[in-house]
């Protein structure tokens, strides 16, 4: 006989370390399940990544990890241990895409409910791919509870038919409290990342390069750590290589909260050239700070800034054209601070509208509560037959 499920959670997700956008949120979906909605939370992860540096990167020791996982939830499904809800992550885009839908057809066994956290683009191209990896994904996540975190992806998702609940959640980061008024001069650029060139790092650097080069009062910081991509070293010695003096741009590497906090509230421009992202939550706590955002018209970024501040949001182009219309915007603030100061202000008004922690913890608590009779009848593979080989 299987065990009470009720109030019993399999949380099958990774939680820092490595500390990047998933993982964090992974943390906040635990402790609200914990915490706020005083569930028993079984976390059962295996595989992952042990350290930034090794995001990405396949290797035999991590599939022998999951493995073990898999064997591990057999066992459990063995003894007749039965959960309220299961909850993992997915990033269509990544190699592990098929890792996470496997999960989630095991977790399907071991629990009434089986949430699947959607990070990164790709769901679509993902379930409706031809032959073996398409079906596989399918297989997997047909009948499960998505998790989204833009509305565009909320109504991709509602569109391929194939999830029992689109479930809205909009990432979050922690309130830092109201950032102090505009500084004045230096204006004070930041980012906010690992270092990775698809997140725009380099292309920040070469920004505040041609800022410097023009004797625009400017002082930046890169925040964030090394990854297997690029190294502090790589970006000071692009600095070097632009001209940048080490007086005018700090790579701080891996830093801790209280000295992340610090940065950012020291901040006046957040800028972010990345072209790798859905709902990065490095812009989030930037505009928790105050910081005015600058950032690229991908994924959902477009729509976390809201309307209010749709002009600080550049069309993707190549690169120069990129870095132009960056270094444009800044000047125009260096130009007219008290429009900096109104998008400072509308940025600390967007987080605390639309991704505080409250709004989240309602959120999930709200999406815990549904009732499960008035759950539409879940999608079979089935209804995506046609794409099928």
């Amino acid at each position: 006989m299987a065990e009470n499920r009720a109030g019993r959670i399999l949380f099958l997700a990774q939680t820092p370390p490595p500390h990047h956008g998933q993982s964090a949120i992974a943390a906040r979906m635990r402790a609200v399940f914990e915490a706020d909605a005083g569930r028993i939370v079984d976390k059962r992860w295996r595989g992952g990544a042990q350290s930034n540096e090794d995001v990405g990167r396949r290797s035999l020791s991590k599939l022998l990890a999951f493995l073990a996982l898999l064997l591990d939830l057999s066992r459990l499904w063995l003894s007749g241990r039965r959960y309220e809800i299961a909850y993992l992550g997915l990033a269509p885009w990544a190699h592990t895409a098929l890792r996470d839908a496997l999960l989630a057809f095991v977790a399907k066994r071991l629990a009434t409910r089986t949430w699947v956290h959607v990070h990164g683009d790709g769901l679509e191209d993902l379930v409706t791919a031809t032959g073996l990896r398409g079906s596989l994904a399918r297989l997997g996540l047909s009948g499960t509870e998505l998790i989204t975190i833009t509305d565009g992806v909320a109504r991709s998702a509602r569109r391929l038919g194939l999830f029992s609940r689109v479930l809205p959640l909009a990432n979050m980061a922690l309130d830092p409290g109201a950032p102090e008024v505009s500084r004045g001069l230096p204006l004070k650029v930041a980012f906010l990342g690992n270092l990775d060139a698809r997140k725009g790092v380099l292309d920040f650097v070469d920004c505040v390069a041609e800022l410097g080069a023009n004797r625009l009062d400017v002082e930046a910081v890169i925040i964030g750590g090394p990854t297997a991509q690029l190294s502090v070293e790589d970006v000071q010695t692009r600095a070097a290589e632009r001209g940048l003096p080490a007086s005018r741009l700090t790579v701080t590497g891996w830093v801790s909260e209280t000295r992340k906090t610090t940065l950012l509230a020291d901040a006046d421009v957040f800028l972010y050239l990345s072209q790798h992202d859905l709902a990065p939550v490095a812009l989030i706590e930037a505009m928790a700070h105050g910081c005015a955002p600058i950032v690229l018209d991908i994924g959902g970024l477009a729509e976390m800034v809201g309307p209010k501040l749709r002009d600080t949001v550049l069309p993707v182009g190549d690169r120069n054209a990129i870095r132009a219309a960056a270094t444009s915007r800044i000047r125009g603030y260096l130009d007219h601070p008290d429009q900096l100061v109104w998008d400072k202000a509308r940025a600390r008004e967007r987080y605390l509208a639309t991704f505080s922690p409250d709004i989240f913890r309602a959120s999930v608590l709200g999406h815990l509560a549904v009732d499960n009779r008035l759950a539409a009848a879940p999608a079979t593979v089935s209804h995506l037959a046609g794409l099928s080989p």
